[in-house]
């Protein structure tokens, strides 16, 4: 059994009253919490903030993003190192936001990948086809060839510390794609998912593939998670505005509680 993997991604939101406030009303104990895998990614600023605030719930802490080198001269970046010394288990890596307003592609995010499990990081790689590459038909082509260059070069025992989240662009909420606000239904990402699984045990073997953690993102909220926790291979969910407050979160978490 893949321990479920729930990953709250707050993105530039949460100031420090917030963050306090989401504490005060998260109410899960550890005997529930360490069913899952919880992780928390707050901005740079409150990382310490956050691991402050985790004391020893069964939590754990995680960055939105890392810079493509170990260290130098980048103004305004924030190496993997870094993130790892603050006590941070896991980072996002590859987010569409990221793709669409940084312009960060596939070989990039690979290198990324790379430092982070050199820094003992879990890398969470997020990919996901558009809306236009959806109508055409192209996702499992735009998946498999974007999970083939995020994964270059890596060794299976690499590849099995590596969290995948499927997030169809179309399908999140905060996207220009996203003009309903809907999900993806759970069928079709199940689909999408056992795809994924299939790729990477071409790449590095069976045994690698049924280990391995793929979750969903893209306009989770407790009211649809029930369908994403019911399907077999989505183990786990990545999610946004959702996340933001406790009750909400912990209702998604509590969807694959069995």
């Amino acid at each position: 059994m893949i321990k479920p993997c729930l990953i709250a991604n707050w993105k530039m939101n949460l100031d420090r009253m917030g963050i306090e406030r989401f504490f005060s009303r998260f109410s899960l104990d550890n005997s529930a919490l360490e069913q899952c895998r919880v992780v928390v990614c707050p901005t740079y600023v409150y990382l310490e903030k956050v691991k402050a605030m985790i004391g020893d719930k069964a939590l754990a802490l995680g960055a939105q993003n890392i810079f493509s080198e170990e260290k130098g001269a980048y103004t305004g970046e924030v190496a993997a190192r870094q993130l790892a010394e603050t006590g941070c288990r896991y980072v996002i890596l590859g987010h569409s936001e990221r793709r669409r307003y940084f312009g960060e592609n596939d070989k990039l995010v690979n290198s990324k990948i790379k430092l982070a499990l050199k820094n003992n990081l879990f890398p969470v790689l997020c990919l996901g086809e558009n809306y236009q590459e959806k109508e055409d038909g192209l996702t499992k082509k735009v998946i498999e060839s974007s999970l083939r260059a995020c994964l270059d070069g890596l060794n299976s025992f690499q590849i099995k510390k590596v969290i995948i989240a499927y997030e169809p662009v179309w399908a999140i909420s905060t996207s220009p794609e996203n003009v309903a606000g809907v999900a993806d239904s759970p069928e079709a990402a199940q689909v999408v998912h056992k795809f994924i699984k299939r790729v990477v045990a071409e790449l590095v073997g069976e045994h690698v593939a049924e280990a391995m953690t793929v979750i969903y993102g893209g306009s989770v909220t407790p009211e649809n998670v029930q369908g994403f926790a019911a399907m077999d291979d989505i183990n786990g969910v990545l999610v946004g505005g959702a996340s933001q407050e406790a009750d909400s979160f912990v209702k998604i978490i509590k969807a694959f509680i069995k």
